[in-house]
């Protein structure tokens, strides 16, 4: 929000909208680039059965301050499963 200078009501809309995806408190999606960033991920996971938060980095060419909360995102919505250091899809 700060970044970018968003109200928090501006945002609640877009979150409401489906235009934004809010991964925590402090971390916010365009549902575009959330759109994209998962089905990278997706297509690293088929490929490779696993992924760590440094291979996240380099697919999604991001910084771990990102990438972070969206990995534990996609454990939340069960998308993928923490094992160890690594991810991997669910079933």
């Amino acid at each position: 929000m700060r970044r970018h200078q968003v109200t928090p009501t501006l945002l609640q809309y877009l979150i409401a909208e489906r235009r934004a995806v809010r991964v925590n408190d402090d971390t916010v999606f365009a549902r575009s680039a959330y759109d994209e960033a998962v089905g990278r991920l997706r297509s690293h996971l088929s490929e490779h059965q696993t992924l760590t938060v440094a291979a996240a980095r380099d697919v999604l060419g991001s910084s771990r301050r990102y990438v972070l909360p969206l990995l534990e995102w996609l454990d939340a919505q069960k998308i993928t499963r923490r094992v160890g250091d690594d991810r991997i899809l669910r079933d």
